[in-house]
């Protein structure tokens, strides 16, 4: 047995190795069909090749199949093209192989393809899987696009198969919530700072209804202790008012904006009456933890996205 890391992918000839153990997750066509063709040698005492994969290359398995194909066009069989072999080759498939490659080729789709590679080259690299910030940050496609087409980060890894069961039950009943934190407009950063004074608070009591006035320091805080935040969204006439902080005026600012504005946007996922916002969600506390974090991930992602986009667009 040889065991080894980006070592024979390609270049080593032992013609009679039967059997390739995959480890490793190979995104990229070209370094599988190099690492393949090192059990592709013939050899007198050799009747076939074993190919295992433990690591989900199973995901490209249709595209992975191409490399048997001798023709440009190849008919379709099983619904899904079927590759058009040499003489004397044969391919085998048993039901649930088919099923799974009519499967992936219903769900081939090139941009969500190329997003899911950005992904997995992320978290590869990482170690885990990465927040939105991090995609943001690391990730080599736009994170933008993740929203443009699954309309959330969340959505994404639904579909991508990265939710753990406990996950899954929490999007399916809170995806309206994901919805609106990662879609609601803004002009400015006041709807992510407020929900951010309410993540504060910590995982059990983020959701709860909160006052204008109960936001207004944390509020407050954090849009003058950075310049660029100042700058960018708290220096018209009446913001600079506040930068001696005032509670009352403070809080009169953002019950206008954003929670009475958010209120009206949002088809009733939050509301404002009676000088209290909240968010019109029963959240059960097995999924509590879950919606939490997934609302933390967005908000700060939102927050960074938007001021780095103001600072670009004020250079």
């Amino acid at each position: 047995m040889i065991f080894t890391v980006d070592l024979f992918n390609e270049g080593t000839d032992i013609p009679s190795v039967e059997t390739l153990l995959f480890v490793r997750p190979t995104e990229s066509l070209t370094i599988f069909t190099q690492q393949l063709g090192r059990g592709l040698r013939l050899h007198p005492e050799k009747r076939h090749c074993t190919i295992i994969d433990l690591v989900g290359n199973y995901r490209n398995a249709d595209l992975k199949m191409s490399l048997f194909d001798t023709t440009e066009r190849p008919v379709k069989a099983h619904g899904f093209a079927a590759p058009i072999v040499p003489e004397n080759f044969q391919i085998h498939l048993d039901v649930g192989v088919v099923n799974l490659l009519q499967e992936l080729a219903a769900k081939k789709h090139p941009r969500k393809e190329r997003l899911l590679s950005a992904y997995l080259e992320v978290k590869r690299d990482l170690g885990r899987v990465p927040t939105y910030l991090d995609l943001h940050l690391h990730g080599r496609e736009n994170s933008r696009e993740y929203r443009q087409e699954f309309a959330s980060y969340v959505r994404f890894l639904h579909w991508a198969d990265q939710l753990n069961d406990e996950e899954k039950e929490a999007f399916n009943k809170y995806e309206a919530w994901i919805n609106e934190v990662e879609g609601t407009g803004m002009t400015k950063s006041c709807k992510m700072v407020l929900l951010l004074s309410m993540l504060k608070r910590g995982e059990e009591d983020w959701h709860k209804p909160i006052t204008s006035q109960e936001a207004a320091p944390f509020f407050h805080r954090y849009m003058v202790e950075k310049e660029y935040r100042k700058k960018i969204d708290f220096s018209d006439k009446s913001s600079q008012a506040l930068w001696e902080y005032n509670e009352a005026k403070m809080s009169r600012l953002i019950a206008e904006m954003p929670m009475s504005k958010w209120s009206g946007s949002s088809k009733g996922i939050v509301s404002f009456k009676n000088h209290v916002f909240s968010l019109n969600l029963e959240i059960d506390v097995a999924n509590s933890s879950v919606l939490y974090r997934w609302t933390k991930d967005i908000c700060l992602y939102r927050l960074h996205v938007y001021f780095e986009r103001k600072n670009i667009e004020s250079e």
